[in-house]
């Protein structure tokens, strides 16, 4: 999916969630806020969200959407959730009939990026470091203790980031 792709059915999704007279609130997290608003990719193969009211209206309006467009059924998934360590901070990206699409605070992102580690979120969290401005481990280290509880803080993140600024 690229940027018009998730766009078009974010709003499909908000108008299936009107037809049901419900109204959802989505947090969209990894690759598509990584495109949408880092611009260091150009597609994702799904969207990563966690789905904030209407859950079961939401599922159902996905499976309409998936059934119409010949999607995945998982195109967007509300798998993240298990990945928070806390209430993220969150800003409202676009609104349309039917639906809220809330982002998280970059800080954040990126913080959940480097926690989780896989090669794609590595080259991500550079991306946020970029987009941030920050350019000393110290204040990416301050910002997973802002976010992250300290028991997974391992020494190999740290070591991780304190490499990423020689």
């Amino acid at each position: 999916m690229d940027r018009r792709d998730i766009e078009r059915y974010l709003q499909m999704l908000g108008q299936e969630l009107a037809k049901q007279q419900r109204h959802g609130r989505i947090l969209l997290v990894g690759g598509a806020v990584m495109l949408l608003i880092i611009g260091n990719r150009n597609s994702t193969r799904d969207i990563d969200a966690s789905f904030e009211d209407e859950g079961p209206a939401i599922r159902k309006a996905v499976g309409e959407i998936a059934k119409r467009e010949r999607l995945p059924s998982d195109w967007i998934n509300d798998g993240a959730k298990g990945f928070f360590y806390s209430s993220p901070p969150i800003n409202l990206w676009k609104s349309y009939p039917g639906v809220d699409i809330y982002i998280p605070e970059m800080e954040y992102l990126l913080a959940m990026k480097i926690v989780a580690g896989r090669p794609q979120d590595i080259g991500d969290a550079q991306a946020l470091i970029h987009y941030l401005g920050i350019s000393q481990a110290e204040d990416v280290l301050n910002i997973l203790k802002k976010y992250i509880p300290s028991r997974y803080l391992t020494p190999r993140l740290q070591y991780m980031v304190d490499d990423w600024f020689d």
